[in-house]
């Protein structure tokens, strides 16, 4: 039996701070594609979503006869389909290069940004060093974009205008911020990079996708996201 609610618009399983999810919905807002917008707890993650994607994790988006489970996926599938803005021009012109640097954040880096954010959680592991190694390991990976702003002498990462690497990046070098902002800013070696965030989180659109959400309901009617 369908839901009331049932209709063939995407619905989007999200958590408004998860750096996926973010990156997910970033694409999304600048596709103007339509979605419908489930925002769940991790500590009570609802049935609806794990039945299609087991694994647990946001974002997932449930189009008509698949199921995306990787926030580059989702990203890819919406500016495959609007891109207005042309934010697909790295991966058209380097697609190897673009992934690689992703998947490079996704994992390293990503590695390095949970010791050092989350660092309590992680004393009794075996790979943990400490907060301070973790937190200068993850600053070797800043440096690269620190390197690529400067070189390139623009606020964003490619050829001067905002595309899908700015969208795949920020969220995972703004929760590094946000585990010691004063440190962030006052790093003399990051200071492109300083510049770089602020022009991303510092506008409509990043208030647009941090929007806060009700947790939904399946008995509420839909929350539709960028209509």
């Amino acid at each position: 039996m369908k839901n009331k609610f049932h209709s063939e618009i995407p619905i989007l399983y999200s958590f408004r701070r998860c750096p996926f999810a973010i990156r997910a919905r970033s694409a999304i807002y600048y596709s103007k594609i339509k979605v419908e917008l489930r925002e769940v707890l991790l500590k009570q993650k609802p049935e609806e979503m794990l039945r299609i994607s087991p694994k647990g994790t946001v974002p997932v988006l449930k189009l008509e006869n698949t199921i995306l489970e990787e926030s580059i996926d989702i990203m890819l599938w919406a500016l495959t389909i609007s891109d207005n803005e042309d934010m697909l021009c790295p991966y058209r012109e380097d697609k190897k290069l673009l992934l690689n640097m992703i998947n490079v954040f996704d994992i390293e880096f990503k590695f390095h940004l949970d010791r050092y954010k989350y660092s309590t959680r992680y004393t009794n592991e075996k790979t943990f060093e400490s907060k301070e190694i973790h937190r200068d390991a993850g600053i070797k990976h800043l440096k690269v974009i620190e390197k690529m702003l400067l070189k390139n002498n623009s606020k964003y990462l490619y050829k001067n205008k905002i595309s899908i690497l700015d969208l795949a990046l920020f969220p995972l070098i703004r929760q590094f911020k946000i585990a010691d902002s004063s440190f962030f800013e006052k790093n003399k070696e990051l200071i492109a990079l300083n510049v770089w965030l602020n022009s991303l989180i510092n506008t409509i659109f990043f208030k647009n996708i941090m929007y806060k959400y009700e947790v939904w309901n399946s008995n509420n009617a839909p929350i539709y996201f960028h209509q």
